[in-house]
């Protein structure tokens, strides 16, 4: 019983301290010298693969944002649909859309979150 109590609490401390711990690790990947200047979202190769989820813009600021999306299979490239909403969404601020990088879940293969830049 007390263990399990132990157990209980340490996760949800843990919990807690991850929720507030800021950007998630691929938005500062993207945003470091490591993802370098990127490459104009224009000039991304497309995939053919499906999508399962409609993309969707997360953490949006006039500098930049994140697109999460489920697709159906591995392998090269972005989704048209995907590149298309980042060139949407930093024409909106009269900039142009950089793709930065792209990170997979842990968890879930298929889920994909790209992050792009507005400059």
């Amino acid at each position: 019983m007390k263990a399990t109590l132990k157990v209980m609490i340490v996760s949800a401390v843990c919990l807690g301290l991850a929720g507030c711990g800021g950007p998630d690790l691929g938005t500062r990947i993207a945003g470091s010298k490591m993802a370098g200047d990127g490459l104009s979202a224009e000039a991304q190769p497309i995939s053919g693969a499906a999508i399962l989820m409609k993309p969707r813009v997360e953490d949006l600021t006039e500098n930049g944002f994140n697109i999460r999306y489920i697709e159906m299979g591995f392998g090269s490239g972005t989704p048209a649909s995907v590149r298309d909403l980042a060139v949407k969404q930093c024409a909106e601020f009269d900039k142009e859309a950089v793709f930065k990088a792209a990170s997979r879940g842990l968890v879930q293969l298929n889920t994909v979150k790209a992050y792009y830049q507005c400059v």
